[in-house]
């Protein structure tokens, strides 16, 4: 067996792949509040898994898997304690830098980025890790049934409904706030 199939330490994981995990967390629906404690569970998740990892299967998808349940339990238990929920306004605190050419672009991009993150809080939980897996990581069906532990047709379903409701959505918002938008 080469050096290439060794399971990686910890430290690597984290140093390589911190990023990813809290983009993640955050594309699965973690709130700026909640970010941070839910990319640390993630963490001691991966820790103690990391030792049964096997090499031969992709690290993210396996890392992915992990935060997505991380985040789904999250969910269960943020709306278990009944916590209310947060303004449109706090959705996105911060974007990544950029080279936007201007303002313009801006707001823009600010704009559609809100949009993007109140269609998705409109989905449940479950709907939104299917379809953040399928159309941001283009995962397939089979992918996404093997990273979520469940059956393929759920899966389907689940992306099926997840993309008519972000349809309806849209719109709706689109009928409502057309004119805004190019």
């Amino acid at each position: 067996m080469g050096k290439d199939l060794a399971v990686p330490t910890f430290d690597e994981v984290y140093a390589e792949h911190f990023d990813y995990v809290w983009q993640t967390a955050r594309r699965l629906g973690v709130k700026d509040h909640a970010i941070d404690d839910v990319v640390q569970e993630a963490f001691l998740t991966i820790h103690k898994l990391l030792p049964r990892y096997e090499p031969r299967n992709a690290l993210r998808g396996w890392l992915y898997a992990i935060v997505v349940r991380t985040t789904l339990h999250h969910h269960r238990a943020h709306r278990r304690h009944g916590a209310k929920q947060e303004s449109d306004r706090e959705l996105i605190e911060q974007l990544p830098d950029s080279n936007t050419p201007g303002p313009d672009t801006s707001a823009e991009k600010n704009e559609h980025v809100d949009l993007l993150e109140r269609l998705l809080d409109e989905l449940n939980s479950e709907r939104r890790a299917v379809f953040v897996l399928a159309a941001f990581e283009q995962q397939s069906v089979s992918e996404i049934a093997a990273i979520l532990d469940v059956n393929r047709n759920t899966v389907a379903a689940r992306l099926r409904a997840a993309r008519e409701q972000i349809q309806a959505s849209l719109v709706r918002h689109r009928a409502r706030d057309g004119w805004r938008l190019k």
